[in-house]
């Protein structure tokens, strides 16, 4: 019988999938925590398609919301980067699920963190990172050339050319989506801070976003502690399933 009481839906950030968690899981469930993923959408459906109107950010947050009904009861939501922003709108006005299931918890993983009414791009100060490339087809790609710096900067060489490779283009106007109420505003959160994050500034996790969370951890880690220190980022979501 599962020593917790909560799920964990892991939602990956920008440009990655399912893939990214595959060290972490069998962790989870090793230590008697039940654990799921997906594929947003936003990156793994055509990045150049249109639609009226072009709302990814509500297409992947309400992916999450589908995923995480499917699993009945308690549900502890993690969201790594621009998955923080995906965890906000999904769990807005969702602390109960249909099924009579409920969001226990948000986990922001060296995440986006918004405000009321922000969008990730308003956080960046309304111009993307210089690493970013806007592609003429409405996607957006990091520099391959610096995301191995960038996003696994503790990882070993094969790990970072592996992750590399799996990369993929997202739909840009994503990070133009505002979130009206995010869902931390209502529902406990955590924060994990990773302190060698070369993606999204320590300063900011740890002066912005940190204190709008009811619990902060901190990492010393890159941007990926999924892949470069699974079992610590596992102990800490461990402990996050089991808190009310």
């Amino acid at each position: 019988m599962s020593p917790t009481s909560a799920s964990v839906l892991l939602v990956h950030g920008a440009w990655h999938g399912s893939w990214c968690w595959e060290r972490l899981v069998p962790l989870l469930r090793a230590r008697g925590v039940p654990v799921a993923t997906l594929d947003l959408p936003s990156v793994h459906a055509d990045a150049s398609a249109r639609s009226t109107p072009e709302r990814p950010l509500s297409d992947d947050a309400a992916a999450v919301r589908a995923a995480a009904a499917s699993l009945g009861g308690a549900v502890v939501l993690c969201g790594h980067s621009y998955g923080g922003m995906v965890i906000s709108l999904a769990a807005a006005g969702q602390a109960v699920l249909q099924g009579g299931g409920r969001f226990a918890r948000l986990v922001y993983l060296c995440a986006f963190m918004p405000q009321a009414g922000e969008s990730l791009l308003a956080i960046g100060g309304n111009k993307p990172a210089p690493w970013i490339e806007l592609r003429e087809d409405g996607s957006a790609l990091p520099d391959l050339t610096r995301a191995a710096e960038v996003f696994y900067g503790d990882c070993d060489e094969p790990t970072q050319r592996w992750a590399v490779s799996r990369i993929r283009p997202q739909r840009a106007v994503a990070y133009a989506e505002v979130v009206p109420e995010p869902g931390w505003q209502q529902i406990p959160s955590t924060y994990l801070i990773c302190s060698r994050d070369a993606a999204i500034p320590p300063a900011l996790q740890r002066e912005v976003f940190a204190p709008r969370a009811g619990t902060v951890r901190e990492l010393t880690a890159s941007h990926s502690p999924f892949l470069s220190q699974p079992q610590a980022l596992a102990e800490l979501l461990a402990e996050a399933a089991r808190t009310p």
